[in-house]
């Protein structure tokens, strides 16, 4: 991404209704999956500007690596020791990780199976990985295109990338679905009137910034349980397999 991405993303992400219930999805996630642990090594893949990062830190011995020297310079600015810049396929520690997380990483990775094969060197047996995507290719929109993603994902492809890659499926569902139907009719107007969806990392007002963020929100009370029929992403738990 354009380092005024990176600005823009680092300015809005404590407050925006997507990145603070995003957020609020996935500590409640792991709460229930892989509960808080000083000693769990933990490797945030693509960590960005460093808002999930900081939290992770709070509960695990977080790592984190990014592509980006502007991402990772955010990072420096939350007081993030841990944070380098490079590749994943450059990391020499294999096999002393407990957890990687792919947080909306895959999508902007050309050889997205490499990445989980990488991923599955590093982690010790009985690893997990953790990866949200981007769901329906047909809802691409322009908002993947200024965020330089390369592809939206199927469930089924998804799978297919994961087992392939030596995982085993603890956990595959769709989500942010009670906000699909709105996306959807959005952004089938967008490319019907031939305009821009609008800046999706653009704050609303305050009344629909607080009534998003509490509806999206919302689903980490049933996410850790159940698969979603539907969403506008998927999220993905494997398990190395400890043979």
């Amino acid at each position: 991404m354009e380092k005024e991405i990176y600005a823009l993303q680092y300015k809005v992400e404590k407050d925006h209704w997507w990145f603070v219930a995003r957020l609020r999805i996935f500590l409640r996630y792991l709460d229930v999956k892989m509960p808080a642990s000083p000693s769990a090594k933990l490797l945030d893949v693509g960590c960005g500007t460093g808002a999930v990062a900081e939290a992770l830190a709070e509960r695990y011995d977080a790592h984190g690596i990014d592509s980006s020297p502007d991402a990772v310079a955010f990072c420096r600015e939350r007081g993030l020791a841990n944070m380098n810049v490079g590749l994943l396929a450059d990391v020499s520690e294999s096999g002393s990780f407990d957890m990687l997380t792919f947080f909306d990483v895959m999508e902007h990775v050309a050889d997205d199976a490499r990445l989980l094969r990488d991923a599955h060197r590093l982690l010790k047996p009985g690893g997990s990985v953790l990866i949200t995507v981007p769901a329906f290719p047909s809802l691409w929109s322009r908002h993947d295109e200024v965020l330089h993603h390369q592809r939206r994902y199927t469930r089924s492809h998804l799978r297919s990338l994961v087992q392939g890659a030596g995982f085993q499926i603890r956990h595959l569902t769709f989500f942010n679905t009670l906000l699909f139907p709105v996306a959807v009719v959005r952004r089938s107007v967008a490319k019907l009137s031939g305009s821009s969806a609008g800046n999706d990392l653009q704050i609303p007002g305050r009344l629909v910034n607080t009534a998003l963020r509490t509806i999206f929100a919302a689903e980490r009370h049933v996410l850790p349980y159940i698969s979603l029929p539907f969403g506008l992403s998927l999220l993905c738990w494997g398990e190395k397999r400890s043979s």
